[in-house]
């Protein structure tokens, strides 16, 4: 016999468990199925810290969606109870023409966002764990900092959890298919039954509906730990950063937060299949982002450790949060490209107000499906 569930929400990481989360508040009966037992390191939300910023240099059609996650997340670390977000400031780096500083400018500028604008003798004096060349200049904004991904996932669902929705770990979706005015899904374990189906799969996405044909890459991606830096690596005195070195190459980081310092490149990985992902980092990975800490910042890099995860992207790398073509009670969620996870808060609301019928309070047509 199947189950019969008003929503079913496949996939619960960053976003699954958000809308899983925000579904449960409703009242209406819900479950959410994954694969594996999130959080975990499988997928694309771990590694301890992910970035929260509101001066988006990718597009200024971001920032409301920033400004309203930020509010989702001060109100999810209030009932949870502990820390899932900590302000640092946020430090946007390069030359003056690079795509970072100039759509970080843009966007603060087309959204009334308050920054610093620092040449690089004000970096160097303001922040000296950057070694900024004389040809670098930085957009800094106050409200950025770092969100805790593990611990926002545990929050979302152990808040799904204590207002009655079911969670099915282990479980591997196998079919999504539409059922007369509902969706009928099969997993490795059984049969349900649902009036509407949120699709949140990640990196699994494009592999659970074949037909759609996403033009969807998986790119492993890389992070290291190092220590052997002072105390102006800590917190109190380190942004968290994007740093576009060279033109379209870009590396990121956080302070040290008790382990060392955060580094990795933002995309530029090998393409990989979702089940081929090893926390393997080997000694030329390693080596790489050793080299970029060592000319950028005032460390001298001892490797701690590594960790390994994947960027589903798309090909101009914005979202998809649209549904299903022809097929309204299904919506697909792959809000990713190496950039998601600070917006699944929202994200996850969205999806939540789509299940219940409500119309968003976002422009989402820059996310169809169709826009390729």
């Amino acid at each position: 016999m199947a189950e019969s569930f008003d929503i079913l929400v496949i996939g619960l990481g960053a976003h699954g468990s958000s809308a899983l989360y925000h579904l449960a508040r409703t009242g209406k009966r819900v479950a959410g199925i994954d694969r594996l037992t999130p959080p975990h390191m499988h997928g694309s939300s771990h590694g301890q810290s992910r970035i929260i910023r509101e001066a988006y240099h990718e597009n200024p059609v971001y920032v409301p969606f920033v400004r309203a996650a930020y509010e989702l997340w001060d109100e999810l670390q209030r009932e949870a109870g502990r820390p899932l977000l900590v302000g640092t400031g946020g430090l946007l780096l390069g030359r003056a023409d690079t795509t970072v500083v100039v759509g970080a400018r843009l966007s603060a500028e087309a959204h009334g966002i308050v920054y610093d604008w620092l040449e690089a003798a004000d970096i160097r004096r303001r922040f000296p764990a950057f070694r900024a060349g004389d040809d670098t200049v930085g957009v800094f904004e106050k409200r950025a900092g770092i969100l805790f991904p593990e611990e926002c996932i545990k929050a979302h669902l152990e808040g799904a959890a204590v207002r009655g929705a079911e969670i099915r770990c282990g479980e591997v979706v196998e079919t999504i298919v539409p059922s007369g005015d509902g969706v009928e899904v099969r997993t490795s374990k059984g049969r349900y039954l649902a009036g509407k189906v949120i699709v949140s799969a990640g990196a699994w996405v494009g592999e659970l509906l074949l037909e759609l044909r996403l033009p969807l890459t998986i790119e492993r991606q890389v992070v290291c730990w190092f220590t052997g830096g002072g105390a102006v690596l800590q917190p109190d005195r380190m942004p968290v950063y994007i740093w576009e070195y060279m033109p379209g190459r870009l590396f990121y980081g956080f302070p040290d937060m008790g382990r060392g310092i955060k580094i990795g490149f933002h995309h530029g990985g090998r393409h990989i299949r979702p089940e081929e992902l090893r926390q393997d980092a080997n000694a030329e990975e390693i080596g790489e982002i050793r080299e970029i800490a060592r000319t950028y910042l005032a460390i001298e890099p001892v490797f701690g450790d590594a960790s390994v995860c994947m960027y589903t992207n798309t090909p101009d790398e914005d979202f998809i949060i649209d549904e299903y073509p022809g097929c309204p009670q299904i919506l697909v969620l792959s809000p990713c490209s190496g950039h998601g996870f600070k917006f699944s808060s929202i994200v996850g609301k969205i999806a939540g107000d789509w299940a219940m019928g409500q119309k968003a309070a976002f422009d989402l047509r820059p996310f169809a499906i169709g826009r390729w």
